[in-house]
């Protein structure tokens, strides 16, 4: 690329380290509304950082769009645009799920006995499906492979509290008498849960376009199990 290109391929780069950093910061308010749901500014907060998640998400697609048009860029930038046009699309995506748990957070009593009981579990998924966030976005920037990797492992956590969470509903509470309140709780709750479990995928969907912004080389939706170990076993030893 010329020095122009390479400063639209910058911008690119600022927009979206600016849409990460408001994402995250997405994952934190909703963290807190676990302790407190009833903060009609943290909502406002909420609601406003998705606004600018949206905003930064359009115009983010529309300068990787417009670059690719205007000025075929070469195969190792148009690789590493083409990841930010998909990563764009995940981060917006977690954004959307942040948004939906602050939903469901607003019709769960917080003090009642099954949201107790379930508070634990959900603040360590959350936890986990943020730390992917994290690191997924980390792994793609600096290009490492071998967090990459292991933002990848970690999603088995994530699904496996969120099969843990269903199970438990379903064997404590189908077939019981619950009022009203109570069957708002199991509902969000298992609502909540998937929604973090979608999170931990988007999380792996970024770790993903890591690899391949490195390696070249895509594991996404391999029925070869195999090959995917091998290519994450090869990024580990680089």
């Amino acid at each position: 690329m010329n020095n122009f290109n390479e400063k639209i391929l910058s911008r690119i780069t600022d927009d979206f380290q600016v849409l990460a950093k408001v994402v995250l910061r997405q994952q934190n308010h909703i963290a807190s509304l676990l302790d407190n749901n009833k903060d009609e500014a943290l909502y406002a907060e909420i609601n406003n950082d998705e606004r600018i998640i949206d905003s930064l998400e359009v115009k983010i697609r529309n300068e990787v769009i417009n670059t690719i048009v205007l000025y075929n860029p070469r195969a190792t930038n148009l690789r590493m645009i083409i990841s930010y046009y998909d990563m764009t699309a995940y981060l917006e995506r977690i954004g959307d799920l942040l948004l939906n748990i602050s939903n469901f957070m607003q019709h769960v009593d917080i003090q009642g006995k099954i949201f107790g009981d379930f508070k634990k579990i959900l603040s360590k998924m959350l936890s986990t499906a943020e730390n992917m966030s994290q690191n997924a976005i980390f792994a793609f920037t600096c290009e490492d492979l071998q967090l990459a990797k292991d933002t990848i492992e970690l999603d088995d956590q994530v699904d496996r509290m969120h099969h843990d969470i269903r199970k438990t509903l379903e064997e404590q509470y189908t077939g019981k008498a619950l009022s009203q309140q109570e069957m708002a709780d199991v509902l969000s709750i298992n609502s909540m849960s998937y929604n973090i479990e979608r999170i931990g995928d988007n999380a792996t969907n970024i770790a993903e376009s890591a690899i391949y912004l490195v390696e070249g080389k895509t594991i996404k939706h391999w029925d070869n199990e195999k090959n995917k170990e091998d290519i994450l076993e090869a990024g580990s030893e680089g």
